[in-house]
This record gives structure tokens, C-alpha cells and sequence, in this order.
């Protein structure tokens, strides 16, 4: 469609049709405006992608109508729900994450490709690993997730830990992808690896398929990509009365500074957790004490926490430095600790 223009002839968007530069030329000379005034020029609007089946009327683009499983839509209907319940004060991450994992699942992506890819941006303990977890138990159950922790190859020496060697040992990733054809790769604290795994990731992001130094060359089609990082954190946790978009961006433009546009540019999605204000806090502990008054009942053992125990442990659990990341660990021990002495007194 093409609105009304002061033109001879109205530029349309087929490239075989009379340039926009030159229309607009033509107009400048050509028409005369009884006020001495510039011809008002309109731009064409482009076509709009219209859903399956229909048909986009100008340009006969026909996107063909796909039966999804009704099983795996229903599933992933439940997707942002689920994950809204897990992990909490990252509101504006779920959505974002859920559109990339459910183009995976329907076979949206482009088959060289892998399933999606992330770049989680935060502090330590803010649910970066956590959400993988969860969309990997999600989607995939138990024992689909393929976790690597990157500092264990800081240095030059390391590399062939992780990519193997000529001589046909494979390396931690060549491992997991002989075994596996699908599931979630996580790479955590990604920056710290050594840049020679950084240039690998152009493989993997870019082809969906790579060569490791065993030259082996495996298949990434089937997985979904996900690597953390701490970079920028420094910004996010400095006490300040910016807007959360502000230090956003802040974060985006150091991580520009450590790692090149070509790779950053080859995620699917780059996202910014925010830090853990004093009620997400509150609510992290209550999700982990449900969970764990949820295992002692089915053991017959029922548990009352109340709120003096609660300030308690999210004192605990808690700390600047590792975030929420200790909380299951200090209910679980806190807890437990309580029963053991309960037990003892009987």
C-alpha cells in the first residue's frame, strides 16, 4: 500500500520501479506548490507479515499454515508462568527469554543455527544460572543441562582441557556433544576463558556447527547456547538513583569493550539482570523454605517457619558478594539442623 504523493509517479518498494532519490527529485522540479512550499512527500508504508494462512494482499507473500504438536503448544504455553515462579525480580528477562525458546521449539530458528542463544549480564547470584536451569528442566527434564565453568580455562595450557588435542583426546566440550544432540550448553563467567575459546563461539553462534582440536566436527543444531558473565556488575551495584535503563546501557557498553561486535552480535538475546532489592530477596527465601517444607511433609515431618526465623535466613543466605546463590543451601542446613535436634529430644 501506498499512501497519496505530490509525485508523478509514486515510488513503490519493488527495486524495479523508479527510485525513491529520483522521484523525489522529479517532485522538487516539477511541482508547484501555490505557496511557494516544498511538496509534502509520504513514505510508502511497508508490506505487513500477515499470519498463516493469510495472504498479504500487495505483495501475495503466502506464510503456509503449520500444525504445531497441541501437546508441545500447551507446554509452551506454560513456559513464562513456570518461570516466573522460580525466579523472581527478573521480570523484564522472562519474556525475552521465553521468545527466543519458543521460535526453538516450533523449528523457527534457521537450521544452521543453534535452538537460541543468550548472553546473561549481572551480578553474581541474581538468577542468570538459575533461569538456565529451570528453562533446562522445562523444557528438556532432568540432566539436559551441559554446565562449564569457564574460569577453569583462563590460561593457554587449559585450552586443550576444554577443546581437546591432535592426537584425538577429547576435550570437555567434545565430550558432552559426542553423548548429547540436544539440551542446554552453559558457559558461566564467560569472560574469563581464555580468547582463543572466545573466537570458538563464532563458530557455534554463527554456523551451529564446529571443529574442535581434535578435529572432530560436531553439530550444534539441537542446543541452546548460553553463556554468563560478571562484566559490568561494578555498575549495577554502585548505590544510585539512576533509572535501571540508564545503567542498562552502561553495562551494554562495557561489555562492547571487552568482547568484539562480531561476537556480541551473534546472540540471539543480550540481557541485563537487575540486582536483588529487599523484597525479591524476601520472596527468594520464601520459595526456598516452601520448597524444603514441601520435602520434609512428604516425609511425614511438617515445619512451621515463622517470620523471626524468615529475617533469620534472609540474613544468611543472602551476602553482597555471592547474592541469593548461598539461600538453598543455609534453609536446607538451617532446616535441617532444626529437625535434627527435634528428633533427638523425642
Amino acid at each position: 500500500m501506498v499512501r497519496t504523493l505530490p509525485l508523478k509517479k509514486a515510488p513503490t518498494l519493488q527495486g524495479d520501479r523508479m527510485p525513491l532519490r529520483e522521484a523525489f527529485q522529479e517532485a522538487a522540479v516539477s511541482s508547484h506548490h501555490p505557496r511557494g512550499r516544498f511538496p509534502r512527500v509520504v513514505y510508502p508504508t511497508p508490506p505487513r507479515l500477515c499470519p498463516a494462512p493469510m495472504v498479504a494482499r500487495n505483495n501475495a507473500i503466502t506464510i503456509p499454515l503449520m500444525n504445531p504438536d497441541p501437546a508441545l503448544i500447551q507446554k509452551l504455553s506454560g513456559l513464562e508462568d513456570y518461570l516466573a515462579s522460580k525466579i523472581r525480580g527478573q521480570g523484564h528477562v522472562i519474556p525475552r527469554v521465553c521468545s527466543v525458546l519458543e521460535r526453538g521449539e516450533l523449528g523457527l530458528q534457521p537450521p544452521d543455527k543453534p535452538l537460541g542463544s543468550f548472553l546473561f549480564l549481572g551480578p553474581t547470584g541474581v538468577g542468570k544460572t538459575e533461569l538456565t536451569l529451570e528453562c533446562a528442566r522445562y523444557l528438556f527434564g532432568e540432566g539436559a543441562i551441559h554446565r562449564f565453568d569457564m574460569s577453569e580455562f583462563q590460561h593457554l595450557d587449559s585450552v586443550k582441557l576444554f577443546l581437546g588435542d591432535e592426537t584425538g583426546m577429547s576435550g570437555r566440550l567434545g565430550k558432552v556433544l559426542e553423548s548429547h544432540t540436544r539440551g542446554i550448553l552453559l558457559f558461566d563467567e564467560v569472560e574469563k576463558a581464555h580468547r582463543l575459546i572466545w573466537d570458538l563461539f563464532l563458530q557455534m553462534l554463527d554456523a551451529a556447527r564446529i571443529t574442535l582440536a581434535d578435529h572432530r566436527t560436531h553439530d550444534l543444531s539441537g542446543f541452546y547456547v548460553v553463556c554468563t558473565s560478571n562484566i559490568g556488575s561494578q555498575q549495577l551495584m554502585r548505590p544510585t538513583r539512576l533509572p535501571f535503563a540508564t545503567l542498562e546501557r552502561a553495562v551494554l557498553a562495557e561489555l562492547h569493550r571487552h568482547f568484539r561486535s562480531e561476537l556480541i552480535g551473534r546472540f540471539d538475546e543480550k540481557v541485563v539482570f537487575k540486582p536483588l532489592s529487599p523484597d525479591t530477596q524476601r520472596e527468594i527465601a520464601m520459595i526456598a523454605i516452601g520448597e524444603e517444607v514441601d520435602r520434609y511433609q512428604k516425609m511425614g515431618i511438617q515445619l512451621t517457619v515463622e517470620e523471626e526465623t524468615l529475617e533469620l535466613l534472609i540474613r544468611k543466605g543472602i551476602t553482597k558478594a555471592l547474592g541469593a546463590r548461598p539461600m538453598k543451601r543455609t534453609v536446607q542446613k538451617y532446616l535441617g539442623d532444626m529437625v535434627r535436634e527435634r528428633m533427638k529430644t523425642l
